[in-house]
């Protein structure tokens, strides 16, 4: 029976710990005779030594870092050790998305290089640029942890989860061992409602590398009960959509500016969300606004009148302030706390 409970122990660990000498987080610089900049790659693993991913490589503009360009890494397969990648300037995902953005402000670039265990090496080329006059050189690094990981709550937020259960949930049918919230049987929901509030909740999804799309360490958070912010594993994922983690399901997808603020499987991960209330007297929108992982990534998102009343889909109509999704996966939360505001 000691065997067993161990081995169930260690089966739920392993969930969340990603060891591959490939996938996860790169930074480093890139150069040529004319600029120098900054350079981050996110690899994600598909199973099967399969991988894929994006690089951005960022320049120096008026005394602040933009983005020069966002190359999407073809799928490529490891062997021996290493493998060229090749990645492209994805103009055919993004063009005239919203009428305003446009990845044509980009510079249109192509990487060519070598990954192998924990380093990239190579050139890219495209415009100006030679391809013998560039170097790109990036090492696998441990992500940087948001900035708003294990904040406090304020005095006057109201806590829902510390570690343990405390009677703020209508439900709690999940687990809540080593003092975290693993997503179990049926979402669950809050007693409590606010009108405007900031809501900070962090989480992490589990490693799945052989799952695609919405199979990948889905949960969602639900604002109000019916506005979902999607939970799921997307790193690696470059443009990240409206069902990504971090966008408003069915209104908002992350801002192309951040690349994609997701961390790797495994990794806890924030999200502080300002919601405020709508008016229809005043003719006044519902707004959401989500930074992830420290990131501005979703401003005063409207919620279109014809899903303010029954939200975006799989949510609970007269529900808490916060319901957290079942979808099959073993998602876990933790620190969760919300604040009302003016």
């Amino acid at each position: 029976m000691l065997f067993a409970l161990v081995t169930i122990g260690s089966a739920a660990a392993a969930r969340f710990t990603v060891n591959d000498p490939f996938a996860g987080t790169y930074y480093g610089s890139y150069e040529t005779p004319f600029a120098q900049g900054v350079a981050e790659a996110q690899i994600r693993a598909l199973g099967n030594n399969t991988y894929d991913g994006f690089i951005i490589l960022r320049s120096m503009r008026e005394g602040k870092e933009s983005v020069l360009t966002i190359c999407k890494v073809r799928e490529f397969q490891v062997a021996d050790g290493k493998a060229e990648i090749l990645g492209e300037h994805p103009d055919a995902f993004l063009a005239d998305r919203d009428g305003e953005k446009s990845i044509y402000r980009y510079a249109k670039l192509t990487v060519n290089a070598v990954i192998t265990p924990g380093a990239i090496e190579g050139e890219f080329s495209g415009g100006f640029v030679r391809q013998d006059t560039s170097k790109l050189a990036l090492t696998r690094s441990t992500p940087k942890p948001s900035p708003t990981l294990g904040a406090q709550p304020p005095a006057d937020a109201v806590v829902l989860f510390d570690g343990k259960p405390n009677g703020e949930w209508r439900e709690m049918n999940w687990s809540t061992k080593d003092g975290v919230l693993e997503v179990g049987e049926g979402n669950i929901t809050t007693k409590k409602n606010f009108t405007n509030a900031l809501l900070h909740v962090e989480f992490r999804t589990p490693y799945m590398p052989e799952a695609r799309g919405q199979a990948r360490g889905n949960s969602g958070v639900y604002l109000r009960s019916v506005f979902e912010v999607q939970v799921l594993d997307s790193f690696g994922i470059f443009p990240p959509e409206t069902n990504d983690s971090g966008g408003i399901y069915q209104v908002a997808a992350p801002d192309w500016e951040v690349g994609n603020a997701s961390l790797p499987p495994g990794t806890w991960q924030t999200y502080d969300i300002t919601y405020r209330a709508g008016s229809e007297k005043d003719n006044r929108p519902t707004t959401i606004s989500v930074v992830h992982n420290g990131k501005l990534v979703i401003s005063n998102a409207e919620i279109p009148a014809e899903l303010s009343v029954n939200g975006t889909g799989g949510g609970q109509v007269g529900g808490g302030f916060l319901m957290l999704q079942h979808h099959g996966n073993p998602v876990q939360y933790r620190n969760i706390w919300v604040q009302p505001i003016d």
